[in-house]
């Protein structure tokens, strides 16, 4: 073999290893903590987009959602006098929770009752996540440093059980999924237990997965 089909062969084998590399890297899906949720355009007439939350009217309860991304969980307990942020650096590095935030507030003369705890998380694929209880986030806090400041203020803010919110009153806090499948393209948050005057009203959040932006 003449050196000059030499470099030949090795440019057409580095070619060949080159295009193998792309599409390896295509195949690959990106971690969760690359992605970031926006709202989708809402479909039914009572949800709108306002900012980075999904607002609905449902029949007296007025519910709130957002996707809280790392940095807007540390906004959100900033912003708390007295609380911690749960959620340390070794949380997000190895199992980045789903979080979203929650506000419902009743106009109506009566309790509005609702379970976060049977709410579902789901893809366009079909899978569903349930939230994550307390008792399974402390598992995976209960150990760190500064375990029990940062309990308490999970405790202070995590939707996980049955509640009743009275005429006039509102109820706010975190909603916490397991990391969420990176190869899904859309999310749709499920309230499936929001009874409303006595009637059932569930309500679907819908949030489009993109690549994040870098900072």
């Amino acid at each position: 073999m003449t050196r000059r089909s030499s470099g030949r062969g090795w440019r057409a084998r580095a070619l060949a290893l080159g295009a193998l590399a792309v599409l390896a890297a295509c195949a690959t899906p990106p971690k969760s903590t690359d992605l970031s949720l926006r709202p989708s355009p809402q479909q039914p007439p009572t949800h709108q987009v306002v900012g980075e939350s999904i607002v609905a009217a449902l029949g007296g309860a007025d519910v709130t959602v957002g996707w809280l991304p790392r940095e807007g969980v540390e906004r959100f307990y900033a912003a708390r006098q007295g609380l911690a942020n749960p959620f340390t650096d070794d949380v997000w590095t190895e199992a980045p929770p789903t979080v979203f935030a929650l506000r419902i507030r009743n106009t109506l003369s009566e309790p509005i009752q609702f379970d976060p705890a049977i709410s579902l998380l789901s893809t366009e694929g079909g899978r569903r996540l349930h939230p994550m209880l307390y008792d399974e986030i402390y598992e995976g806090l209960v150990d760190l440093q500064d375990s029990a400041r940062r309990l308490q203020s999970l405790q202070a803010t995590l939707l996980d059980r049955l509640m009743s919110i009275p005429p006039g009153g509102q109820r706010e806090g975190i909603i916490v999924f397991r990391p969420f499948d990176p190869r899904a393209k859309q999310l749709t948050l499920e309230l499936t237990s929001l009874y409303v005057a006595g009637k059932l009203i569930p309500a679907f959040f819908a949030f489009q997965v993109d690549l994040r932006q870098p900072q």
